[in-house]
């Protein structure tokens, strides 16, 4: 057996359990011609560098070939010097940044002109950081550690009960984000014999991922006056999401498609859900309307101002009926074979574009 080719990464855990691991560069644990190196990432063939990496610190450090894996869309948000500024700061006091830099767009547009290649996570971020690196490669997440969630659900009675659930999965703070529906789905709640259930962190940093403190259930109850009682809020791990998605009758992905950032955000987290077997409302991102358009489910996609109308026209067969199609698109495009083999035909270009 010939030996494997060692790739450094620079990761955001040791032991690669952050789902930015996990789900990406970690995959590479499968396979037969790569091994990742993440305690003498410089002792390899090819350098990746994760979001949590100081770019252009590790850049400087090798003479190997660098990628980076950039799964936010930065470059695409224009945020104001100020806003720049102290992102940056906060980063460099994280090192994951360099004060240096001054702003953190100027430091990424370094880190991606100096890199080999980048890898992003939809055809919508690839248009931005093509302005600055010709070698753009899109790679989504891996959420196959989801599927078990597609027979449980199937074998699951729950949905027989008189109380209907509507399930929500991610980080604290993107629990802005409801702001847009709140009034709307507070009403929902009231009316109906439907509860909510949250999938997250009990508290969550107020500023930059790193600094205060935000408790989740006051944050919840300020969203939602009328209706908090029947909100469930239960701190993440993989087996309650894989749980709670099985007894849920359907997913809710609400985004506000006016901060320029979050609209740039990948199809990530509708695809988990999809994978879960869980029929999904969600907002018209870039990447949600594209898949919308490519899978034929259009009315699952929502306009901002048009939650209301999908609150109060709701009906779950309509959305079970999304389903068929959403598991065929995921496992035509998105099964862990096919996004092994994306990592794996990355490597293998740049490292013979450095011979």
């Amino acid at each position: 057996m010939s030996k494997k080719i060692t790739i450094g990464y620079v990761p955001y855990s040791k032991d690669l359990s952050h789902p930015g691991d996990r789900r990406r560069v970690g995959i590479i644990n499968d396979s037969s011609t790569f091994n990742l190196e993440v305690g003498s990432p410089l002792d390899s063939e090819l350098l990746v560098l994760s979001g949590a990496s100081n770019l252009n610190y590790w850049i400087k450090q090798t003479n190997k070939p660098v990628i980076l894996d950039i799964v936010d869309g930065y470059l695409g948000e224009r945020p104001s010097l100020l806003q720049d500024a102290l992102r940056n700061l906060v980063r460099a006091s994280n090192r994951s940044s360099n004060f240096s830099a001054l702003t953190y767009s100027r430091a990424l547009k370094r880190a991606c002109t100096d890199a080999s290649a980048v890898i992003v996570a939809s055809p919508e971020q690839a248009e931005q950081v093509l302005k600055f690196n010709k070698n753009v490669f899109v790679i989504l997440d891996d959420h196959s550690e989801l599927d078990f969630g597609q027979k449980l659900r199937a074998d699951s009675i729950s949905q027989a009960s008189e109380e209907k659930c509507i399930f929500w999965e991610g980080f604290g703070y993107t629990i802005k984000h409801f702001k847009i529906i709140a009034p709307y789905l507070d009403k929902f709640l009231l009316e109906n014999k439907f509860k909510l259930v949250l999938l997250t962190n009990i508290t969550f940093p107020r500023w930059g991922g790193y600094i205060g403190k935000i408790d989740t259930g006051r944050a919840i109850k300020r969203l939602f006056p009328l209706s908090y009682k029947k909100i469930e809020i239960i701190p993440w791990t993989l087996n309650k999401v894989i749980e709670k998605a099985s007894q849920s009758n359907f997913a809710i992905i609400p985004v506000d498609t006016t901060d320029k950032f979050a609209d740039l955000k990948p199809e990530n987290k509708l695809m988990s859900m999809w994978h879960l077997g869980l029929p999904t409302l969600f907002s018209n991102t870039k990447a949600y309307q594209r898949v919308a358009d490519e899978v034929g489910i259009s009315s699952m996609c929502i306009k901002q101002d048009d939650w209301e109308i999908a609150l109060r026209n709701l009906e779950l067969s309509e959305i079970r009926d999304s389903m068929p199609k959403a598991i065929n698109y995921i496992n035509e495009y998105h099964t862990r074979k096919i996004l092994l083999e994306k990592w794996e035909k990355v490597f293998e270009t740049v490292l013979a574009n450095n011979v």
